[in-house]
């Protein structure tokens, strides 16, 4: 398959993506949220903030302008270095998560992606989310991935040129993981759906761990939490936080 044909399905699978949510929450009764900052999911190699597609691929951050769809531009290519997994948009940064560490990228110019700081850490498997105030990765060992321990790593970006590691928590094979206010989402493999509120991210709190399936990724979206697992997606109401509701669990076909 050419570039640009991969390019062009990329482009559409994300919006695709978009229009489904919308949908499913709209067909659940979900009713809409606050403080969302962009639909994707913690372990995705591509993204959209704006008119730009931002795509990794093992070691580089490829830039895109889209603001028209059926003739997208390329803008720029970034060398960020062996390993890197995925990425993550929040406001105007982009955090990027690789085996050796997370990097935190500016896009207020969104052309031109500028580096602003990073966290190295042992090779792990690194997907990463963020706020205003902190970044949270999850570091799981085995299949290559080569961390001793695993766990959910928080780090203060406040200062976003030097972010510092300020907590873990062991929670075991963790993936993906979403955010939605101050409740964090920790995908565990057959582990479960760990529910952690991170309101002050130097005291997290585990409130329950859902165990219905085997969990892999999860994107909020208003107040509708959408889990990829094993064999589909299950959908969750967490019009209270705290507490996700099954709402419906869609079989791979």
């Amino acid at each position: 398959m050419s570039k640009i044909k991969y390019l062009h399905l990329t482009i559409v699978f994300v919006f695709s993506l978009a229009t489904i949510m919308l949908s499913c929450s709209k067909d659940s009764s979900v009713s809409p949220g606050s403080n969302q900052s962009g639909v994707g999911g913690s372990l995705a190699r591509f993204t959209v903030a704006g008119n730009y597609l931002y795509i990794v691929d093992n070691s580089n951050l490829h830039t895109y302008n889209i603001s028209n769809a059926s003739t997208p531009v390329f803008e720029s290519s970034i060398v960020i270095g062996a390993g890197t997994e995925t990425i993550f948009p929040y406001k105007n940064n982009l955090y990027i998560g690789s085996q050796t560490g997370m990097f935190v990228y500016s896009i207020a110019s969104p052309g031109n992606p500028t580096y602003l700081g990073q966290a190295s850490h042992v090779r792990s498997c690194d997907p990463v989310i963020a706020n205003d105030t902190a970044a949270f990765v999850t570091l799981r060992s085995g299949s290559g991935c080569g961390s001793p321990n695993d766990g959910l790593y928080i780090y203060n970006t406040i200062n976003l040129f030097q972010p510092q590691l300020i907590k873990t928590v062991d929670i075991a094979t963790p993936y993906g993981l979403g955010l939605k206010d101050n409740v964090l989402y920790v995908c565990g493999g057959s582990n479960g759906l760990t529910v952690v509120n991170v309101a002050n991210i130097y005291f997290p709190q585990i409130i329950r761990v859902v165990n219905d399936y085997d969990f892999r990724d999860v994107i909020p979206y208003q107040n509708l939490l959408i889990c990829y697992v094993t064999d589909g997606i299950a959908l969750y109401d967490i019009s209270n936080a705290q507490n996700p509701v099954l709402i419906k669990k869609i079989n791979n076909q």
